[in-house]
């Protein structure tokens, strides 16, 4: 296992107002495979950015396989 990314995934609301923050760690080492990972599964109006690393003991703490994620 290796280290893993937390990924920050911003949401404009269609209606308007402020953007809500979501973050998702994600068991996968490289920044752009693991926005790709999370990317796959939003909509068009979310914008996805790594923001971090995510430690080894977190990846395993999590249960998270390669490529497995989870919304934090």
């Amino acid at each position: 296992m290796a280290d893993g990314q937390v990924v920050l995934v911003t949401t404009q609301p269609l209606e308007g107002g402020p953007p809500i923050r979501s973050v998702y760690f994600v068991a996968e080492q490289d920044p752009e495979k693991a926005t790709a990972i999370i990317a796959a599964v939003m909509a068009p109006n979310e914008k996805v950015e790594a923001w971090g690393r995510l430690p080894e003991a977190a990846v395993k703490a999590l249960g998270l396989k390669h490529s497995d994620f989870t919304h934090g």
